[in-house]
C-alpha cells in the first residue's frame, strides 16, 4: 500500500475526530502554502512511505482552518504550518513544525511512536 493510498485529506473537525478514532496510530501533517511545506514534506514522505500501517491525515490549512484549529484544541499543541503530529491512542506523542521537521526529527518521532506502542510491562 503506497503512502498516497494512505493519505486522507481532512477538512472539518468531524473528519479529524473520525480519522483519529478510526486510526489510533496515525500522523497528521498541516500543509501551508509557503515553500517550506513542500521541502519538509519530503522528509515526512521518506519516513512514512515504508510504514504500511501508518495512515496520514493532511490538512490544507488555508482551505481547512477549522480542522487545523480543532487539532490544536484537541492536542494543546499550538497551530503552526507546516506541522507534523504523530498520534498513538488518539493522543499526540510527537510534534514538530516549520524547519524543525527534518529528516532526523521525523526519524526521532517514529521512534517515539514505536516506543508508545510497546506494551507496558507489569510489575
Amino acid at each position: 500500500m503506497t503512502l498516497e493510498s494512505r493519505i486522507r485529506f481532512l477538512s472539518t473537525p468531524a473528519e479529524v475526530d473520525s480519522f483519529l478514532g478510526e486510526n489510533p496510530t496515525a500522523a497528521i501533517f498541516k500543509a501551508g502554502t509557503c515553500h517550506k511545506t513542500d521541502e519538509v514534506f519530503r522528509h515526512v514522505e521518506h519516513h512514512l512511505a515504508p510504514r504500511q500501517g501508518l495512515p496520514l491525515g493532511v490538512i490544507r490549512v488555508l482551505e481547512a482552518r477549522f480542522a487545523s484549529n480543532h487539532v490544536a484544541t484537541r492536542t494543546g499543541i499550538a497551530h503552526e504550518s507546516p506541522q507534523l503530529i504523530l498520534f498513538h491512542g488518539g493522543r499526540p506523542v510527537f510534534d514538530r513544525d516549520n524547519w524543525d521537521i527534518t529528516d532526523e526529527a521525523v526519524a526521532e518521532g517514529l521512534k517515539a511512536l514505536d516506543a508508545a506502542q510497546q506494551p507496558v510491562p507489569r510489575v
